[in-house]
């Protein structure tokens, strides 16, 4: 039988954990013309997808979770990938301490220490979509997929986003979930005007704390795990 831990449906959408079977589907995705180019230097490569696959597969395992593919629940369609990862205890992730509480849980890491040491008690919330779906309100289904199961499923203490400072339309799905502009962190990603990956690259960071979380009341409705 197939494992539907961490396989949720909302409205519209089927999310399904990414592993090998979803490597694929989620190379589509990211060599899609709307999404590679806030990723990569290149379309990847199916055998780069296998690999991220696989790697997202582990966290699933060993953290319980991480992104999933989303369908159409009536077509089958692939529409994009999001959802929620853990971040790893580091010095890039660190810069997220000045915009969350002065806490213990902040800094504390996850048990199981593989396949790489993470925050234990607050996750990164994101998500892409193919081209062909965009404006259709899909990232923000997703995106209060990723915080209902982060808060009501995971009961973590916070859920943050970052994104380049001028990817507009992700900021505003950021807002439209009720996430909170928080400041800015520096990290490798794409700078406006500029070709090609930059290490300091500006990011935007929002962030949601679970006593902010206004759970089923957010627009949109609740969403059903599959058990």
């Amino acid at each position: 039988m197939e494992d539907l831990r961490g396989s949720v449906v909302t409205a519209r959408l089927r999310l399904e954990p990414v592993g090998p079977a979803n490597a694929a589907d989620l190379w589509l995705v990211h060599s899609d013309d709307a999404v590679w180019r806030w990723y990569e230097n290149g379309r990847p490569s199916p055998e780069q997808a296998q690999q991220r696959a696989t790697s997202m597969a582990d966290s699933w395992r060993f953290h319980g979770v991480h992104k999933w593919i989303a369908y159409d629940r009536v077509s089958g369609e692939v529409v994009g990938r999001g959802g929620l990862s853990r971040t790893p205890v580091d010095d890039d992730w660190g810069q997220i301490y000045a915009f969350l509480p002065a806490e213990p849980w902040v800094r504390a890491a996850h048990r199981i220490r593989r396949p790489f040491v993470a925050h234990a008690n607050w996750l990164e919330i994101g998500w892409a979509l193919r081209g062909e779906f965009r404006g259709r309100g899909y990232a923000s289904e997703i995106g209060r997929a990723g915080l209902a199961f982060a808060f009501d499923v995971l009961g973590v203490q916070a859920v943050v986003s970052c994104t380049v400072r001028h990817n507009v339309r992700s900021r505003a799905v950021m807002e439209r979930i009720g996430m909170r502009y928080a400041g800015e962190i520096r990290s490798r990603g794409m700078v406006d005007g500029v070709e090609g990956e930059q290490d300091d690259a500006p990011h935007a960071v929002c962030v949601l704390l679970q006593r902010d979380w206004p759970g089923s009341r957010a627009p949109g409705g609740p969403v059903r795990p599959l058990r």
